[in-house]
């Protein structure tokens, strides 16, 4: 019983990070496909980071550990500025004459790079269940699982928020993903 809790709650922490993507990213328009590819983004990057860390920590973590915490904060960095230069963009306006925009969910490539740079504590928290040498396959299954459910949520949050915030909203978000950034370089 204490295994099972265990595994419940570690994925529903490390959720959290794919709910907040989530909330960013949900201020364009987007379609239940786009959500759903985000949430098998977010829970896939999940998973795969548990994974891999979980190898790391059993083999070779020492030779990357100087550096994970740059890489994660240049992937939620580079994310965040591109979000705030779209709301600055978005509270100025497009003028009264030019034809509107239509504006479109973020790239594939966008949510599969914010999927991956919000699940390296995922990553860590492999890398110390590698160490303990602890059963994977569940932890895999709730981190991966509890991130697809929260990326969904805060999709869909964010839709009723943004409808009325638009692109306050996305500089608050860019902002959020920015401290998100420099809180890696505290790792």
């Amino acid at each position: 019983m204490a295994m099972f809790i265990e595994v419940l709650i570690m994925g529903l922490i490390l959720c959290a990070d794919s709910f907040s993507a989530a909330i960013a990213m949900g201020s364009r328009p987007f379609t239940r496909k786009d959500a759903i590819k985000f949430g098998l983004s977010s829970g896939g990057a999940e998973a795969i980071a548990t994974f891999v860390g979980y190898w790391a920590g059993a083999n070779v973590i020492s030779l990357i550990s100087s550096i994970d915490h740059w890489v994660a904060f240049g992937l939620l960095a580079i994310v965040a500025i591109h979000m705030a230069i779209e709301g600055i963009q978005e509270l100025r306006g497009h003028g009264g004459d030019e034809a509107e925009e239509k504006v479109e969910f973020h790239s594939f490539a966008k949510v599969l790079l914010v999927s991956f740079a919000t699940s390296l504590d995922a990553f860590g928290v492999g890398v110390s269940l590698g160490i303990a040498h602890k059963p994977i396959t569940p932890f895999i299954i709730s981190i991966g699982l509890w991130a697809f459910a929260a990326t969904i949520v805060g999709l869909y949050l964010s839709r009723k928020l943004s409808d009325k915030f638009g692109p306050i909203f996305t500089l608050i978000a860019a902002g959020v993903l920015g401290y998100m950034s420099i809180q890696m370089l505290s790792i």
